[in-house]
């Protein structure tokens, strides 16, 4: 895999920026990529200039205050040079080469175009800048009469990213430009190539091997990003594909998106994979059915890694792989703030947010499911780590809601001896069976769900609730968490999970304080 680190030494770290993720975030819970890298890495850096969200490309990040100065008056002094390609639907009348030098928002600019090549109905641009202004290009070239595809706010046509790639700067510190490489999207418009293979090089462009820098494990392809009903993730060295229609064979399936994997398989590589059914309703039906699998596949575990931990995956013998991937921002928040603290992990599965609790520093985890199998699994998975000494990993086999009345009567019968909770995950299954009749639907337990959550928490405690209940509202899950906690900040999923229009949320997460 390409890593998106294009230059670093003591000053500097210039990356390559993913189409759709915010340079920096405006809105609290978002991750921009300067929170991105705060949150995995633990960078603290200083924004020199921005890109806009739809933007991809050469990005530049100074390491500490001196180099943030410096950055200011070399833009002053106009001393960088920046060179972009984008993409129009349009062919410039007036030659092949030309300047823009309007004005915008009351300040002097100038946008130096030329015409790169075109064909299928698209024409490649260059456009080199020395200081921009808000939307400059954009904006200089709607003015050329060749808006950017995908730029509906200055008259592009509308597609499902802005085709505007910073493709190199000149950094008067750096010696060499830095350059990234034009996207393959733009390359594949020009060409004429097909919607699928298209659409699966646009879903690398949001990804550009980030998730890669922090795990072996990550989401290829949401649900959404291409025509066909799938999602494709990459667990270590295997492929596995979840199918969401019933209306294809597997044969069928695998013979259709084979040009995609063969795509793919350019940026990332793998050993073998599995193209199985999703199952609605996993409690009356076997997990997997009409799985078909190609190369090497294992037939017990694939070992997926994450920061410093490592888990236990299944690719062949369970709907649930065993480790959710769009919990992995939520993961490392978690392991941020669990030193010393006493904490629940309420429907644990296999327990992996236990485990970066306890590696946190974590006073005691519980981890409570009624799910036996996984309560041993996440035991594996202590043990794999070596967090399996000191007791600090406490796993009830117990019905979620029965525990959370048992500590409620508890602590209203004991009040001056129960030991609250200082912070409590509850992830709940959109529906799931207790056995003897009994159920859990997460849009009619909620309430109570979130009532007794906070009920159990201390003065200072912290909760992290999440669902993928796509049909449900996102109004009524945020307005039940805020009837009880003073702070809930929506928080923005793993890049690899990108948010769709059109597409319902695929995941909720909200961080909540007492």
């Amino acid at each position: 895999m390409r890593y998106p680190v294009l230059y670093e030494d003591d000053d500097w770290l210039v990356v390559d920026k993913p189409a759709g993720l915010s340079t920096h975030s405006t809105n609290p819970g978002d991750t921009g990529l300067a929170e991105w890298l705060a949150l995995h890495q633990e960078r603290s850096l200083h924004v020199c200039s921005r890109l806009d969200k739809g933007t991809s490309g050469v990005l530049l990040f100074a390491k500490h205050p001196g180099a943030s100065g410096r950055a200011q008056v070399i833009h002053e002094q106009q001393e960088a040079l920046k060179t972009y390609r984008f993409i129009s639907r349009r062919c410039h009348e007036g030659g092949q080469r030309w300047q823009i030098d309007e004005p915008l928002g009351g300040r002097e600019c100038c946008t130096h175009f030329r015409l790169i090549t075109g064909g299928n109905g698209y024409f490649c641009y260059e456009a080199e800048i020395h200081r921009g202004r808000t939307h400059q290009i954009r904006q200089h070239a709607a003015l050329a009469g060749i808006p950017i595809f995908g730029d509906s706010q200055y008259g592009g046509e509308l597609f499902p990213r802005l085709c505007l790639h910073c493709c190199e700067v000149g950094w008067p510190d750096i010696e060499a430009p830095v350059v990234s490489q034009q996207p393959d999207s733009f390359s594949m418009l020009l060409a004429g190539q097909s919607d699928l293979i298209l659409n699966g090089a646009l879903a690398w462009e949001r990804r550009l091997g980030w998730p890669g820098l922090v795990s072996n494990s990550f989401r290829l392809v949401q649900r959404g990003e291409v025509a066909l009903p799938v999602s494709i993730d990459l667990y270590d060295s295997v492929l596995s594909i979840t199918v969401f229609s019933e209306e294809y064979t597997n044969l069928h399936l695998k013979k259709e998106l084979d040009p995609l994997l063969e795509y793919l398989n350019t940026k990332v590589s793998w050993k073998g994979g599995l193209l199985r059914h999703h199952v609605r309703n996993p409690h009356q039906n076997r997990l997997i059915h009409d799985a078909l699998s190609w190369g090497d596949v294992p037939a017990t575990s694939v070992m997926a890694w994450e920061h410093d931990l490592s888990y236990a995956v299944t690719v062949n013998d369970s709907q649930h792989t065993g480790l959710f991937l769009d919990q992995r921002d939520s993961r490392r928040r978690i392991h941020r703030v669990s030193r010393s603290r006493r904490v629940a992990n309420l429907f644990s599965f296999t327990c992996s947010f236990s485990a970066v609790a306890v590696a946190g520093g974590a006073e005691v985890v519980f981890s409570v499911d009624l799910a036996g199998s996984s309560l041993k699994r996440g035991m594996d998975n202590f043990s794999l780590n070596g967090l399996d000494q000191g007791g600090r990993g406490k796993f009830i086999r117990e019905d979620v809601m029965k525990w959370l009345a048992r500590q409620e009567r508890k602590k209203l019968s004991e009040p001056d001896t129960f030991d609250c909770w200082d912070l409590i995950i509850c992830d709940p299954p959109v529906f799931g069976s207790g056995g003897g009749g009994r159920s859990f639907q997460v849009e009619k337990q909620w309430p109570e769900l979130v009532r007794k959550v906070r009920f159990l928490l201390s003065g200072k405690g912290i909760a992290l609730f999440a669902n993928n209940h796509r049909s449900g509202r996102g109004s009524f899950y945020r307005e039940e968490l805020q009837k009880h906690f003073k702070t809930v900040t929506a928080l923005s999923p793993p890049l690899d999970f990108p948010i769709l229009e059109g597409e319902p949320e695929h995941v909720r997460i909200y961080w909540c304080e007492v």
